[in-house]
């Protein structure tokens, strides 16, 4: 059966139609409850999956080979018991198998933008971020949602500046090329990714989709800079954990209403992972609050801000400035 949710996308996403025993393999037919019996015994008799029962698990389950039943009990599970570095991992093990890559040229730098929150108070400046990168010669893949009730999203300004938005892999690597930067919406890059995020509307939750997403390499190249970001202090160590396992080059910041983009008013620290090893960047400014003087969070007022920050009638804010400056070193 299939059913059709409200996807953060925007419009109505079916999710993939369940296939039955008969049609799957039987290694899946086996797995699958005995995967999802050690994951949901509760706190205190749950165990972890290691990272490649994990990327099988998820490998089904994006594939929709699991009945919709399974699908909502390994998540919730997931959730309750709490993800491991070993699960995130292989769920984007997964993922990353399934991606279609956006073709960049390997011969110079590319950064990968995650946008999955969008603004709720403060506006939403990742598309500030990637012209500028894009100013340095970076060529720079932001990636995210189309809609998401109630915030203004990256991908809502961006056609409010009436820049190229890409509608399929082709288009989005010809744009890349002609202007250095580019937004690819999820369902373009993995439908299979983007109908799991939509299970958010059925269960009311998020679930380790949602966390995996902004962790993916959309490009065709393995040196892809990839800006990562946590809300909550305790994902720092998940996230710092989850790329060091799969040997991503990487930077990692508190996020700015979950957009990973430095706030303008209190500079965040900054890490950043290459040749293996983590360090510090950026030091925090814990005390004082810089005054800017903001514009309204819908989309067209903080498009026609960004646009006067790029036609130099408005600075550009320091501490974006300064991201800038520490992605450019790590990528030159």
């Amino acid at each position: 059966m299939a059913d059709e949710s409200a996807s953060a996308l925007g419009a109505p996403v079916a999710s993939p139609t369940w296939r039955s025993p008969a049609a799957t393999s039987l290694d899946a037919q086996g797995a699958i409850p005995l995967l999802l019996k050690r994951i949901g015994r509760g706190a205190q008799g749950s165990r972890s999956l290691e990272r490649d029962e994990a990327a099988a698990l998820f490998g089904w389950i994006l594939d929709g080979i699991i009945h919709p039943a399974q699908l909502g009990a390994v998540l919730i599970a997931l959730r309750m018991k709490g993800e491991t570095v070993a699960e995130v991992a292989g769920v984007l093990d997964a993922v990353q198998r399934r991606l279609r890559p956006v073709g960049v040229d390997s011969a110079r730098p590319v950064v990968a933008i995650p946008s999955y929150n969008g603004a709720r108070k403060l506006p939403n400046l990742v598309p500030l971020l990637a012209a500028l990168l894009a100013r340095q010669g970076i060529q720079v893949v932001v990636h995210g949602v189309r809609t998401d009730p109630g915030r203004v999203c990256t991908a809502q300004i961006w056609q409010a500046l009436a820049w190229p938005f890409a509608d399929d892999l082709a288009q989005s690597s010809a744009t890349l090329t002609s202007t250095g930067f580019v937004f690819v919406p999820i369902e373009i890059l993995c439908p299979e990714l983007g109908r799991l995020l939509a299970h958010r509307s059925l269960l009311g939750l998020r679930n380790v989709g949602h966390s995996v997403v902004k962790l993916i390499n959309p490009t065709s190249v393995a040196d892809c800079l990839r800006l990562a970001s946590y809300t909550h202090a305790e994902f720092d160590h998940l996230l710092r954990e989850t790329l060091s396992l799969v040997d991503a080059k990487a930077m990692l910041m508190r996020a700015t209403e979950g957009e990973v983009v430095a706030n303008i008013r209190r500079a965040q620290a900054i890490a950043q992972r290459t040749d293996g090893q983590w360090r510090q960047v950026r030091q925090s400014d814990p005390v004082a609050a810089v005054e800017v003087v903001m514009p309204e969070r819908d989309a067209a007022t903080t498009a026609a801000w960004i646009a006067a920050v790029l036609e130099d009638r408005q600075p550009v804010p320091q501490s974006i400035a300064d991201q800038v400056a520490a992605i450019r070193a790590a990528v030159f």
